[in-house]
């Protein structure tokens, strides 16, 4: 499995799972619905795009897209958080001396609450890998 971190975007990518990705990107969505976002499923030529139109977290909006691309043995999947709580809180920073400090604490609020969703949503493909893969049979979730 390999890691790439960007600034608002993390990719992961596995080698020989042999993953149904139909499957894993229903399981995806299912994810982000049962936590109340609205989902969107576009195909692409070699995999989905999952988008979240932008919705209220925390009293701010967010902006959350998944990829998923490659075949069963060979798949990334990125997602995208964020976008518009790092200009809210660029925005709350320019203009802190007229009052935008409120900009700030909306935009640290909401990157707080994007952070712990990124997390939940890792630990959850990770289990829901083996389950597409049929790992889950051979003792290891």
């Amino acid at each position: 499995m390999l890691l790439v971190q960007h600034a608002l975007k993390t990719q992961k990518r596995w080698i020989g799972k042999g993953a149904n990705l139909d499957l894993l990107t229903e399981k995806i969505e299912n994810f982000f619905n049962s936590k109340g976002f609205k989902t969107r499923k576009t195909a692409l030529p070699r995999g989905y795009k999952i988008s979240i139109p932008p919705q209220h977290v925390r009293d701010a909006k967010a902006n959350i897209k998944v990829t998923i691309l490659g075949r069963p043995h060979d798949f990334m999947v990125e997602l995208s958080v964020g976008e518009l709580s790092r200009f809210s809180t660029m925005l709350g920073l320019s203009t802190t001396l007229f009052g935008g400090g409120v900009f700030v604490l909306r935009g640290l609020k909401l990157q707080e609450a994007l952070e712990r969703l990124e997390k939940e949503f890792w630990v959850y493909l990770e289990e829901t890998i083996a389950y597409v893969t049929g790992s889950h049979n051979e003792g290891s979730v």
